[in-house]
């Protein structure tokens, strides 16, 4: 579990990213972070693999405090993804790329191979380990580095943005994976995000703004203030628009609405 308390952070005096946040995140789930460029997502996912330290609060991984002693145990459990693929590459190949975090930890060769074989396997790029960057494509590259963050067996992933700049074919590729790793290894996934659409495919959301948490609930709970995303600047897709529309109409069948949401909910 991780849990989040009255988390602040500033870059400088004039700018507070991050105010009083009070969150948790149960193991196992998927939870997304929405948000505006600006709300603060992206800066508490740097703040959750102590990247940043934060200005005030606590945050504990697994019932640890995150400080600078126990941050090696932390980074043993939890990894992140950025969301620029081919920034996020870091070896000449994909099977130097996944090794990269095991050189760093002194993994025993043999190990190492078994584990990028493993992992790259799992990922479905087993047959790219000796392919360069510039041959891979961008859901491929995300790929990559999700075997990466595996490879360190990582029991929760934070995916930043890591859709954004990918096609229909590349976001669907790691929609697949991301439920596989929540559903089928029980990974804990934080996806941080302004894609309404898929944020939908969660468990839970929640929502800053300004830097604050505005709301938190499940999809359904969240999509139904539409006055509060839009003032995050969050527009809901033409699909949950009209499941709310029809959700405001006594004379609509329910089992129509719960077929329209279960048609929006998956991906």
């Amino acid at each position: 579990m991780i849990q989040v308390r009255n988390l602040s952070f500033s870059y400088n005096q004039n700018d507070e990213a991050l105010r009083k946040v009070n969150l948790s995140i149960e193991k196992g789930s998927w939870v997304s972070i929405l948000g505006h460029n600006g709300s603060g997502k992206s800066t508490l996912s740097k703040c959750l693999v102590g990247l940043l330290a934060p200005t005030q609060g606590e945050i504990d991984i697994d019932g640890l405090p995150l400080n600078e002693k126990n941050l090696p145990v932390i980074r043993k459990k939890i990894g992140i993804v950025f969301q620029n693929p081919d920034n996020q590459f870091v070896g000449v190949t994909v099977k130097h790329d996944i090794a990269f975090g095991l050189e760093n930890q002194c993994v025993p060769h043999d190990e190492m191979v078994d584990k990028i074989n493993h992992y790259a396997k799992l990922v479905g790029m087993e047959a790219f380990l000796n392919k360069e960057p510039h041959q891979l494509s961008g859901g491929q590259k995300q790929r990559v580095a999700i075997a990466g963050a595996l490879a360190m067996e990582q029991d929760i992933l934070i995916l930043d943005e890591a859709t954004s700049m990918l096609d229909p074919e590349g976001t669907q590729e790691i929609i697949d994976l991301i439920k596989y790793l929540n559903q089928s290894l029980g990974k804990t996934i934080i996806t941080i995000t302004h894609d309404l659409s898929f944020a939908a495919l969660s468990d839970r959301l929640i929502v800053l703004k300004d830097g604050e948490v505005l709301i938190e609930g499940t999809p359904k709970e969240v999509f139904q203030e539409e006055t509060k995303l839009k003032s995050s600047h969050l527009e809901l897709p033409f699909g949950l628009q009209l499941y709310n529309d029809l959700l405001k109409d006594s004379n609509v069948n329910p089992s129509l609405l719960e077929a329209l949401w279960a048609f929006n909910s998956k991906m």
